[in-house]
This record gives structure tokens, C-alpha cells and sequence, in this order.
């Protein structure tokens, strides 16, 4: 059960990466130190999900007008 879950675990976050990597041509951080890669990581993360917030209200905004039309 343990091995099922690890496998599992294992498959989704490296989606997540893997399209960080490729889509975003993120390869490596500009700083060493554990604290500013974590920081660098941080910002781009948050950056990433500000762009998914601004397609998901896009996308609502424009089927909201098509109703209204």
C-alpha cells in the first residue's frame, strides 16, 4: 500500500516540474544559497499562479459577456 502511494506521489509532482522545465525553459536558479533559491522559487510560483488566476478570470469574463450579448 505504502508503494502504491509513493508511486502515485511520485508521478504527480513531477508533472508539475516537468512543465516548469519545459514550457518555461526554467532550467536553473540564479543564486546558490538554499534561502534565495527558495525565495527565487517562491516568486516564480507565485508568478505562475497569478497567470493561471488571469486565464481562469479571462475565460469567465468572456463566457459572462457571451451570456449577456
Amino acid at each position: 500500500k505504502g508503494i502504491f502511494y509513493r508511486q502515485i506521489r511520485s508521478i504527480q509532482t513531477e508533472g508539475h516540474f516537468g512543465d516548469i522545465k519545459e514550457n518555461d525553459n526554467f532550467r536553473r536558479f540564479n543564486h546558490r544559497t538554499s534561502e534565495k533559491v527558495y525565495k527565487e522559487f517562491l516568486l516564480y510560483a507565485v508568478g505562475r499562479n497569478l497567470n493561471k488566476y488571469y486565464r481562469f478570470a479571462k475565460e469567465k469574463i468572456k463566457t459572462y459577456e457571451a451570456k449577456t450579448a
